[in-house]
């Protein structure tokens, strides 16, 4: 290739280290590609005083570089893709390129504010009205009791996120909200140039940070993100079938997809930075979910929650076949194991050993319920991380107060996160009851507590639509009612679904849903919504 292809951005270190990735991306692609790179700051990286939705024009980030674009200046600029305008610019294309980064928000929270019992009030620095919004309805409930009759008061902040941080590290305010995605790039060495002099300090100062802090990773069903955050984009001229061809070989159209998606939507409500509205689209296995939360300019509010099924079970003759309908639970008994005999460790569901407290306090607990939350004696610190199976744990042990680092959200063991977290290896355990380890997990696992059915299990034999909480109670049913085999049948994602399909062959009929009340509505039963479902267990807690 002759030409030289000429790539712009924003100076700052996170949209260097974008640029970086693409054309780290593009050398493997095309390993002969001559390339220049361009760097400037943006008028909007002039006003860090001012909230960006107060600055009144749109791109303040993206305008100065697509004019230099449109210019002929250079060949094609890396955007983070939530910076762009919305309305698009005449004479340019937009492509999303790379893999997405986790598009959740996380809250940082200092140590020294943990030691605070019902304080007047919490101050949290964020600029984003759409994090405000969301935020002033989750932490309430999300934050440990000891919080529970604070004021939440929210502060401007603006800057890059190192600057962020060092504003909210010397001020007095309890916490800080940013983009997940941001952090964990600027923490990351796969990047081309990732041992800059600047890269080195950046990671150095926010690991410190980090040690002198908690954090939060807020779920994206009651927080959806700005729409198309954590993507890159690259703006390239709409006549430039050369660079455009080189650029589509980096394109992902899942992320693609999702983002557009996303985009549209907040188009409708008019886009900008001022609005209170989180979109975010998850592209899984089972289907696609859509989450929207917040207030639009007209004063409606939004609190929308969907899923669109790879695979959705025919309606059945009534209610009658269905099991279970709310207040149909089998009632149990849940008693926790005695602390002083130490926990049973399964690592494969067939070897027993046993763990002491000493060695539990240093692992990280994924918690599948509240009552699973291992009972230590008071003068045991916990050091690892609390992560739940779904958010009606995460409020029980919040209510307990318990400091949870992130929820499954009803997900599955999948979104458990891998590897390390803001450059802590993770070690993960699993707590749970006493027969969990006859449905396969990667997971070791803690028994904290038994269950005891305190009735007879109901017949099943004629029923042909279920909903299973957990793989144990599929097992269950199934060995006292054979004929529910060839039922239709229903779940969360994660490990019961898997096992459910193991037991039953890929020919089954199972339909994946994240709740139970969405399952009973795709049923046609809506005289049971906002019903309580009883005493099951919150789904994927085997």
């Amino acid at each position: 290739m002759s030409r030289v292809l000429k790539i712009g951005s924003r100076k700052s270190a996170l949209a260097r280290l974008q640029t970086y990735l693409v054309l780290g991306a593009l050398r493997k692609k095309f390993p002969d590609l001559e390339v220049e790179l361009y760097f400037r700051e943006a008028s909007g990286d002039q006003d860090l005083q001012t909230p960006l939705w107060k600055m009144g024009t749109r791109g303040v980030f993206t305008q100065d570089l697509t004019k230099e674009l449109v210019d002929g200046k250079v060949d094609l600029v890396v955007h983070s893709w939530k910076d762009l305008d919305l309305e698009g610019h005449p004479g340019t294309t937009i492509l999303g390129v790379l893999d997405r980064a986790d598009q959740r928000d996380v809250l940082l929270w200092k140590k020294s504010s943990l030691l605070k019992h019902s304080p007047e009030e919490l101050r949290i620095q964020t600029s984003s009205p759409r994090r405000e919004y969301n935020l002033k309805k989750f932490l309430p409930k999300s934050l440990p009791s000891r919080y529970k009759n604070s004021d939440l008061v929210f502060i401007p902040v603006r800057g890059n996120i190192q600057t962020r941080v060092r504003k909210w590290k010397e001020s007095d305010a309890d916490g800080l909200v940013v983009a997940k995605a941001a952090l964990d790039r600027l923490l990351s060495t796969e990047f081309l140039n990732s041992d800059e002099l600047e890269y080195q300090e950046i990671r150095m100062f926010l690991r410190e940070a980090l040690e002198e802090s908690v954090f939060q990773i807020f779920p994206l069903s009651l927080n959806p993100s700005a729409p198309a955050q954590g993507a890159v984009a690259a703006e390239v001229r709409a006549d430039d079938d050369w660079a455009l061809d080189i650029l589509k070989a980096l394109s992902i159209t899942d992320v693609v997809a999702a983002v557009e998606e996303e985009r549209n939507i907040l188009h409708k409500f008019g886009g900008g930075c001022h609005q209170k509205i989180g979109v975010s689209v998850l592209k899984r296995p089972y289907g696609k979910i859509l989450y929207q939360r917040g207030l639009t300019d007209a004063g409606e509010v939004l609190e929308i929650e969907e899923q669109f099924f790879s695979f959705s079970a025919p309606s059945p003759e009534s209610a009658k076949k269905v099991y279970p309908v709310p207040g149909e639970a089998i009632k149990q008994k849940r008693t926790p194991l005695p602390s002083n005999k130490g926990y049973v460790l399964t690592a494969d569901g067939k070897k027993e050993n046993h763990i002491l407290p000493e060695e539990l306090i240093q692992r990280d607990w994924l918690v599948t319920r509240g009552n699973a939350y291992p009972n230590l004696d008071s003068s045991l610190e916990h050091k690892g991380f609390v992560w739940t199976s779904g958010l009606k744990t995460w409020l029980q042990l919040a209510e307990r107060d318990v400091w949870v680092h992130g929820s499954l959200d009803a997900l599955g063991e999948e979104e458990l996160p891998k590897g390390s977290l803001f450059g802590k290896k993770l070690n993960f355990v699993k707590c749970t009851h006493v027969g969990s380890t006859e449905i396969e997990s990667v997971l070791e696992r803690v028994l904290t507590y038994q269950t005891t059915p305190l009735e007879d299990h109901p017949d099943l034999s004629n029923k042909t639509h279920f909903f299973w909480m957990s793989a144990s109670q599929f097992d269950k049913a199934l060995s006292l009612f054979p004929q529910i085999r060839d039922g239709y049948h229903a779940c969360g994602p994660g490990i019961t679904s898997s096992h459910i399909r193991n037991v039953l062959g890929e020919s089954a009929n199972i339909s994946i849903f994240i709740h139970y009340e969405s399952w009973l509505a795709s049923l046609g039963f809506e005289e049971f919504k906002g019903k309580e479902l009883g005493n099951q267990t919150e789904k994927n807690s085997a």
